[in-house]
């Protein structure tokens, strides 16, 4: 048995939709259950609905909403041959839709958009795309059953970054995924949501379909994982960004999870082999448990935008243990993650998201010291195994990032990875230089 998780560049229109249906016909034999994330684009105006019911005019989704059923019913005619077939997707479709206005509705009476509410939004992506490739798989002659993910991600009650109940989600599999492949039929799942035992909408954060597929693989016990994406694997950059980026063969799970936390978008920290939709006959990378001998010291670098470094300031231009602990009390309050930090003799600098430094924030770290703001900063981090325990590997990558004047850089969180902050327009040069340097000039010398 494997698993096959589908991104939504792979599910972006009726063509990718018709090629994740041929790849999947390959992959009968070994008992593959699908997961699917929404179609490209559609979480991204799910959450801009959501947005515009909680403080926009009554009016103002009815354009989102309409691009949304244009985008999927696009999907639908030009996927799907059956009329009956069609006819009846539609209906479903339609179905689907009257909820999420109904979901809509009520958030506007409300005039405030809870997790919870926004969960159940959300998760309309992945609905509408799993019915959707279910009865694009029947309409091809594969025996493809819809199963509702409330019914198998058993999750806590953290809406919008719940974590699932292992345990829960083996017996669940094993009750509900398992019979359906053991019948010779294949398993189509939503990815990213699941439920509380008590049957509330819950979602697993961005990026969680891959959480979906990985908590399917392990309670199945399947072969393999497969991701596939619009990428031929794990790169070494952005191929959007670096030209010279390439693909790597193998990574480590601690690499591949560095990489996905710092922006690689290919990968969820629990993969274990991406793929490329539109090339599927290339092999990929596979994701391993450690490094084999001989690999490059280095994996890839990955960047994250959006940021801003915060900085406070002791003002007895010391740092004691009660002003650390009072500026992580003062983030953590609103739950915030700290994508980097570090300290100094006078003060503390905090990488945080853009959108998360608030103005009660910064009233809250100013009680404990002077607080100046940089946005527009970009995260840039540099993964590989070689770091950890090779001086002149971490030698290399910090002699190459300081040659751009990182605003702040830090190496010890991991063994594995070196990020630096840097201003957000200068991010495309920097990337393109350190990779030459990591990596371009590394393979010409070899």
């Amino acid at each position: 048995m494997i698993v096959m998780k589908f991104g939504g560049t792979s599910l972006a229109d009726a063509e990718r939709i018709l090629a994740a249906a041929d790849i999947v016909r390959g992959r009968m034999g070994r008992k593959p259950v699908v997961v699917v994330s929404a179609l490209a684009g559609v979480t991204d105006l799910l959450i801009r609905a959501a947005a515009t019911a909680t403080g926009g005019p009554p009016e103002a989704t009815e354009p989102i909403l309409a691009e949304l059923i244009r985008r999927h019913r696009w999907a639908v005619s030009g996927s799907v041959r059956s009329a009956a077939k069609r006819h009846d997707l539609d209906l479903a479709v339609d179905a689907l839709f009257e909820d999420l206005r109904q979901r809509l509705r009520s958030v506007r009476v409300l005039g405030e958009g809870t997790p919870r509410a926004a969960d159940g939004i959300l998760a309309t992506g992945e609905i509408l795309s799993a019915t959707i490739v279910t009865a694009v798989l029947a309409d091809r002659g594969l025996p493809a059953r819809a199963l509702d993910a409330r019914e198998i991600v058993i999750t806590d009650e953290r809406h919008g970054a719940a974590s699932a109940d292992l345990a829960e989600v083996e017996a669940r599999a094993a009750a509900h995924v398992r019979p359906v492949v053991d019948a010779g039929e294949v398993p189509v799942l939503g990815g990213f949501y699941g439920a509380t035992p008590d049957g509330r909408t819950t979602t697993l954060g961005r990026g969680g379909s891959d959480t979906s597929a990985a908590l399917l693989g392990c309670a199945l016990m399947a072969s393999e994982i497969e991701i596939w994406t619009d990428v031929d694997g794990i790169m070494t950059a952005d191929p959007k960004r670096v030209t010279g980026a390439r693909t790597r063969a193998c990574v480590s799970f601690a690499d591949a999870a560095e990489l996905a936390f710092y922006g690689a978008k290919v990968l969820h920290p629990a993969s274990v082999r991406v793929l490329n939709t539109w090339a599927p006959e290339r092999p990929g990378t596979v994701v391993v448990q450690d490094a084999p001998p001989g690999a490059p010291p280095f994996a890839a670098i990955a960047s994250r935008g959006g940021i801003s470094l915060v900085r406070v300031s002791s003002r007895t231009l010391r740092i004691d243990a009660a002003f650390l602990a009072g500026v992580a009390a003062a983030i953590a309050e609103d739950g915030l993650p700290a994508d980097l930090a570090a300290a100094c003799e006078t003060g503390v600098g905090v990488a945080l998201p853009t959108a998360s430094v608030t103005p009660s924030l910064v009233e809250r770290l100013a009680s404990r010291g002077a607080v100046t703001v940089a946005e527009g900063q970009a995260v840039v981090c540099v993964v590989g195994h070689g770091l950890a325990g090779a001086p002149e590997t971490r030698a290399k990558a910090l002699a190459a990032i300081a040659r751009h004047a990182p605003e702040m850089v830090v190496l010890g969180g991991s063994t594995g990875s070196v990020a630096a902050v840097f201003p957000e327009p200068s991010v495309g040069e920097v990337l393109t230089k350190l990779h030459r340097t990591l990596f371009e000039d590394e393979e010409a010398a070899a």
